[in-house]
């Protein structure tokens, strides 16, 4: 059960993570106050539409390349029998189907986003449970935008 909800917990962080770094660039803050790229465009009298497409691109940039590294890493412990293929397909998988639940939570108030989220980490450690997806592979789960910007297992010698 501690397992199942130490992985739930590690899908979770990474899709709130993902939503809010979202939320930074294109929304307004909570406060009221305009947003990042409304800040940049004003201040350096640009187009915020200019503005706002330098931010989508680089973060599309660098979730391209963080999902190439989590996919070799999984394939790494596929190989080395760490994981079977299928646990580390489900796993991708998975990392898909909260990117898109966390875009889902861009526009709802923070309260709402705390419930859907308490939500699906009783999901995920079920679904974690039923997959049999080893605890030290849950830093797979992290993926683009996860704690720290790393995939992978933990390694005790990486400080993230």
């Amino acid at each position: 059960m501690k397992r199942t909800l130490a992985v739930a917990s590690i899908i979770a962080a990474t899709g709130f993570t993902a939503a809010t770094g979202l939320r930074v660039a294109s929304a307004e803050s909570s406060s009221g106050g305009s947003s990042l790229v409304d800040k940049i465009a004003s201040t350096f009298n640009l187009s915020k539409d200019d503005v706002q497409k330098v931010f989508d691109e680089d973060r599309a940039s660098h979730q391209a390349e963080h999902q190439a590294k989590f996919k070799e890493q999984l394939d790494q412990a596929v190989k080395d029998g760490k994981l079977t293929q299928e646990q580390a397909d489900k796993i991708l998988a998975k990392q898909q189907e909260l990117e898109s639940f966390m875009n889902d939570l861009r526009d709802e108030t923070e309260e709402e986003r705390k419930t859907a989220m308490d939500t699906k980490r009783t999901e995920l450690a079920q679904w974690a449970k039923d997959n049999d997806i080893p605890e030290e592979y849950a830093h797979f789960m992290h993926g683009p935008g996860g704690p720290g910007e790393h995939g992978g297992p933990h390694n005790d010698q990486d400080n993230h």
